[in-house]
């Protein structure tokens, strides 16, 4: 059990086992009679209680899929005449990764979404709230152009907290990015993609009190929806069709081949990437779309 990748094993008592599943910190008790020695060596038959915390049914199921498989292959090592047929693995990648590693990963999309948003969507919609907004409607300059160095203004304060996150990820959970340049260029793409969206909620609710909660309540779905805990393709197809319809989904997939160098969409890292380029520039073109209708509604009088 301890070399089948698939538990963290725990020698103790049937006492003491039985206290720390009620502490909630083990899931499952496997109690090893005291005569299994002899019953294996006499050919009879040896069961092994199971006692499962079945509260969490991902847990639940890692159990009941990884204990029988455990039994499986110590029976084909102890018989090897008897089971004739056995698993031969073959790994994709070179490693594996942990859950804690993984998720970091599709953690820090969201950061940078729910940073872009809020930078950019609180800082338009102050403009209106002061009144400022008008002076810079009244200088000599196109939407576009205002908008542009709006959402670079915000880029560069979003990155501050942007490589704060890189640096926890990096040195102190210690999860090394494999391609360093990959990872620094999507993350700027991501960043002007959700400042420019950022910027057109601001610019549309003109509102903070609305832009701060709209903000993270379009973030939480977002990310249970996009591939956080795994690719999202291989769950149910009709969330799978709805996460490819927004950025996240793709930030989560280049960002995990930027990290583990995963491939987790159908896709490619390659697709996806210019698939985040179309994204940031539609946002970038609303948003300025957005401001420029504003001056002709006569919000600078």
């Amino acid at each position: 059990m301890e070399h089948s990748h698939s538990f963290i094993i725990l020698q103790t008592t049937a006492s003491d086992a039985q206290n720390l599943m009620q502490k909630g910190q083990i899931v499952a008790i496997v109690t090893v009679p005291a005569n299994f020695d002899a019953a294996l060596k006499h050919g009879s038959q040896v069961e092994l209680p199971v006692v499962v915390n079945n509260l969490d049914v991902d847990f639940t199921n890692d159990i009941r899929r990884a204990v029988p498989l455990a039994i499986t292959s110590f029976y084909a090592d102890a018989f090897p005449n008897q089971v004739v047929v056995r698993a031969h693995e073959i790994d994709i990648y070179s490693r594996d990764t942990g859950y804690v590693q993984y998720l970091v990963v599709s953690l820090m999309v969201v950061s940078v979404m729910l940073g872009g948003l809020l930078q950019a969507g609180s800082n338009a919609a102050r403009e209106y709230e002061k009144g400022t907004i008008k002076e810079l409607m009244l200088a000599p300059a196109s939407p576009w152009a205002i908008q542009v160095g709006k959402i670079l203004g915000a880029v560069i304060l979003n990155s501050l907290s942007v490589a704060v996150v890189v640096i926890v990820i990096v040195f102190f959970i210690g999860v090394w990015p494999m391609h360093w340049g990959e990872l620094l260029g999507f993350v700027l793409l991501l960043m002007i993609t959700f400042v420019a969206a950022g910027a057109l909620i601001g610019t549309l609710i003109r509102r903070r009190q609305a832009v701060i909660p709209l903000s993270i309540g379009l973030s939480i779905p977002v990310f249970f929806i996009s591939g956080a805990f795994g690719p999202a393709i291989w769950g149910d197809p009709i969330t799978a069709a709805v996460a490819q319809l927004q950025p996240v989904y793709y930030g989560i997939a280049v960002f995990q081949h930027a990290f583990h160098n995963f491939t987790t969409t159908s896709t490619g890292p390659r697709v996806d990437g210019f698939i985040l380029i179309g994204f940031a520039a539609v946002m970038v073109t609303v948003s300025a779309i957005a401001l420029g209708r504003n001056r002709g509604r006569g919000v600078a009088h």
